[in-house]
């Protein structure tokens, strides 16, 4: 591929480079108006060089579009990701507790709550607000009928979405933030009135009604449990009636991208419908209109799946294929990715943080630009052969090109990924051909019956190769740990090898050898600093407690039975901790007692070093001493009663920590007496996480 040969390059770097600018380096344009007029000015100046300038010396007003690209990506990241309403608004916001909302997103339905996302429009004294905002309603037939569009009065009280309160765990306020979102709130019963209902996007109102009236079918053909949750989260992208453990197995056996709507998907609807208007293609102007009904029907079956990241992309690309062939010009593919991906990016720029954007095209990079000179490599004799080295070499194109972001992100590695893949990739083909015949012949229940039967049988020969696949000894290798600097490094790795392997140049091998190696020295510079940790993380989990007690990466995770016993707790607050420190932890029962090395827990002390720490829980009585038991750190857990000129003769301590399965109540409480005694107190719960080093 010759860069030079794409010259949307040339807009759509610098515009990225405007974007990171903003995001990463938190760059700031206090005027948009002004900043959106300066870019106007420079794209004129430059227009005007262009003109007077001779042939020779052109090269210089093309400077100016690159500078606007970059100044227009720094503009709509701006606009994207710095719309937090202002100090006025947050006052109104703290002090009110009747709002006028809209909502703006269909409504979810959640175990205990309706989920809703709503523009706050205007508080009680009508002061307009603006706001974005997550709101969970009481679960009731009531809150159960809203839909999108809906007016509501409500009143609750708004707090802003927190930051992470524990170490490098998921940044649901940044997540949010992206889309523009910055407070929820809880709306209890009869709290909330329904003023009035309006369409605010007809085409997305209808189009979220008909993939629920498609579900609705498929439960009416006879598929339940796993195989409807297959079918609805293939074709319709609805995953939200899907067991957690079903997905842990496809994600094991490495085809995850099978649940999502994707490329494939879009590709499948596009050669139905391309084949049903066959017809169109004998009329110039019968052509034009075999080009709208197609456009349309992939963005609105796109609509009906609701705009995934991956679905964007193959949209946009199969609609300048379209286009392309319609005009009679040559669309090649690297032009349809360039163009897609800078449309997508112009009318949202935030799009680049999103793992599904970054996967579905890096997928797709990576078998346009590595299948060919894989399936290079080897010539099979027979048809059926040569069908399945293909197929081999995309799977392998993909997964090289999308493992080191996978491993960034999910800390592990599907070794069965191409045995996986070669098993199910036809399969789901036929999974996706067979759903939409059911859905073309709902209408004679004979048949559409018929196909039901068939579709959930190939729907469980899907699940049961799955399930085998993820069965084997040593499917996925876990725990794996990259930060963003490694993973950056094995792309150069990865890039220099192919280079190397195309045109065998000695520069590329010397970069390969040379980014081999500063990846190898950061590996052993990450294993340094692990072997030198030697720490106590307390962690924020609500209504629970867990420490750990680290050791050179070797960690002893004290648990109390809720939480031992709740994988989620250990994956949502603990285990990315863990993967990036490069600790490997063995759970026990917080009541157990144990000795590793230079620490230890006896009873309610942990010994780590030179620090201690007691564990008193409101189960516990505590008696006076005439000499107070001397300890760094006294922890709080589970409610305790005793009042604090009690326990000041018990212990005497540096710090009080209290964690979060004490109540609002105790812990504000406990805050309050640290406060009239002048101790050091540490609240989980407002602070966060607690990470002590000892020695």
């Amino acid at each position: 591929m010759n860069i030079q040969n794409y010259p949307i390059l040339k807009l759509l770097l610098p515009y990225i480079l405007g974007i990171f600018l903003v995001y990463f380096l938190d760059f700031k344009i206090q005027n948009l108006l002004l900043f959106g007029g300066i870019i106007i000015v420079i794209l004129l100046i430059f227009s005007l060089l262009f003109i007077i300038l001779p042939y020779g010396l052109r090269w210089v007003a093309e400077v100016g579009p690159i500078v606007v690209a970059g100044m227009l990506g720094v503009l709509s990241t701006s606009f994207h990701f710095h719309s937090s309403i202002d100090e006025v608004q947050e006052a109104h916001l703290k002090n009110c507790r009747f709002f006028t909302v809209f909502i703006t997103e269909p409504p979810v339905e959640k175990a205990k709550s309706v989920k809703i996302v709503a523009e706050i429009a205007q508080d009680s004294s009508g002061f307009f607000i603006g706001a974005k905002s997550i709101f969970y309603l009481h679960k009731d037939s009531a809150a159960l009928s809203l839909q999108n569009g809906d007016e509501l009065l409500i009143s609750t009280i708004i707090n802003p979405i927190l930051p992470p309160k524990n170490p490098y765990s998921f940044d649901n306020q940044l997540f949010l933030r992206r889309k523009g979102i910055y407070y929820t709130g809880y709306v209890a019963e009869n709290s909330w009135t329904l003023l009035a209902s309006h369409s605010t996007n007809c085409i997305r109102d209808f189009a979220y009604h008909l993939q629920h009236h498609f579900s609705d079918l498929f439960a009416k053909n006879g598929l339940q449990g796993d195989e409807y949750s297959v079918i609805t989260a293939v074709l319709l992208g609805n995953d939200e009636t899907m067991e957690p453990e079903l997905k842990a197995r496809y994600s094991s056996a490495g085809v995850s991208h099978i649940l999502c709507v994707s490329g494939m998907h879009v590709g499948i609807i596009f050669m139905i419908i391309n084949f049903l208007l066959k017809p169109l293609d004998y009329s110039r102007k019968l052509s034009w209109l075999k080009a709208l009904l197609l456009l349309l029907s992939i963005w609105f079956y796109a609509q009906i799946t609701g705009l995934s990241p991956s679905v964007k992309r193959a949209a946009t690309m199969f609609t300048f294929v379209t286009i392309g062939g319609l005009l009679r010009r040559p669309v090649t593919i690297f032009h349809s990715l360039f163009a897609s991906l800078f449309l997508l990016l112009l009318l949202n720029p935030l799009l680049i943080f999103e793992i599904g954007f970054e996967m579905s095209y890096l997928a797709v990079f990576g078998i346009v630009i590595f299948q060919p000179k894989i399936v290079a490599l080897y010539k099979p004799r027979t048809k059926i052969f040569n069908y399945f080295w293909e197929l081999t070499a995309v799977s392998i194109s993909a997964q090289l090109a999308t493992f080191p972001l996978s491993v960034f992100y999910f800390g592990q590695f599907p070794n069965y990924f191409l045995l996986a893949n070669l098993s199910v990739i036809a399969l789901s083909f036929a999974v996706v051909v067979t759903g939409v015949a059911l859905l073309a012949t709902s209408w004679f229940s004979i048949v559409s019956n018929l196909i039901g039967k068939v579709l959930t049988l190939e729907i469980k020969l899907l699940n049961g190769i799955v399930s085998g696949i993820d069965s084997l000894p040593g499917s996925v290798t876990d725990n794996i740990s990259l930060n963003w600097y490694q993973m950056i490094l094995f792309y150069l790795i990865i890039i220099a090898a192919f280079v190397f392997g195309v045109r065998k140049s000695k520069f590329s091998k010397f970069a390969m050898l040379i980014f081999g190696m500063v990846l190898g020295l950061s590996f052993c510079y990450s294993k340094i600093q692990s072997i030198e940790n030697y720490s106590i993380t307390i962690y924020s989990v609500p209504k629970m407690t867990a420490i750990g007690v680290n050791q050179g990466g070797r960690s002893i995770l004290l648990m109390d039975s809720s939480a031992l016993n709740s994988p989620f707790c250990y994956n949502f607050n603990i285990r990315n901790h863990e993967l990036h420190e490069r600790i490997s932890s063995r759970k026990l029962l917080l009541d157990s007692s144990f000795v590793a090395g230079s620490a230890c827990k006896i009873g309610n002390f942990i010994l780590a070093g030179k620090t201690s720490i007691y564990i008193l829980s409101g189960k516990e009585w505590i008696y006076p001493r005439s000499v107070p038991l001397a300890v760094d750190y006294l922890y709080l857990r589970d409610n305790p009663k005793v009042p604090m000129c009690k326990l000041l003769k018990t212990f005497h301590c540096k710090r009080i920590i209290i964690d979060e399965s004490c109540s609002n109540y105790y812990e504000n409480r406990w805050v309050d007496s640290c406060l009239a005694y002048q101790i050091p107190c540490y609240s989980t719960s407002k602070n966060g996480f607690l990470k002590i080093a000892y020695e």
